[in-house]
């Protein structure tokens, strides 16, 4: 069944593998730039293309954007090409953060959930991506979040707390080391 499932999903989704940049909510362009064995490059990005929801890439899951890697360990990012073109228009700020979060994983493969979104937070904040209006709406998306495993803390609501908690410390870092951190 599994198998037949995947085959048929493999053979109709139709995978665009680039790395190209994906467009910021600000009008500017972002690649992920990663290291891999002292090599530096570009995670590829998947944008999974699909027809219905049974002919959606296995590799997402229930997401609508994860990091693997390809046979060679380069990391891929597969995004929800679907998702991306429905919701890009009434919540950019929301897809920044979902790619900035993908690309910390592509970065360091052993981030945990909670780590990878406050390194996307907080790159949003270096950016000048992060607004009054884009926290609010990122938040939102978090807390609409009923039950996920136990890495992501269980529910929307506590892995949006341990992610704040996670960017309250990084900021309080960069004071200690006398930096001052992006306002929020």
């Amino acid at each position: 069944m599994f198998r037949s499932l995947l085959a048929a999903a493999m053979m109709s989704a139709i995978l665009i593998t680039s790395a190209h940049a994906l467009p910021m909510s600000d009008g500017s362009e972002l690649q992920c730039v990663v290291t891999r064995a002292g090599q530096n490059g570009i995670a590829k990005e998947n944008w999974v293309q699909y027809d219905s929801i049974q002919n959606r890439d296995p590799e997402l899951g229930k997401a609508v954007a994860v990091v693997r890697t390809d046979a060679t360990g380069w990391p891929v990012i597969y995004i929800d090409a679907v998702a991306h073109r429905r919701g890009r228009q009434s919540n950019a700020g929301l897809w920044d953060f979902v790619f900035l979060h993908e690309c910390a994983h592509a970065q360091d493969m052993k981030l945990t959930e909670i780590e990878a979104n406050c390194s996307a937070y907080v790159e949003m904040e270096r950016r000048g991506l992060m607004n009054p209006i884009r926290f609010k709406d990122i938040e939102a998306a978090h807390l609409q979040i009923l039950n996920l495993p136990a890495e992501y803390g269980g529910n929307g609501v506590e892995f949006w707390r341990r992610t704040m908690e996670c960017v309250q410390a990084k900021a309080g870092a960069e004071k200690s080391a006398g930096r001052e951190a992006a306002p929020r």
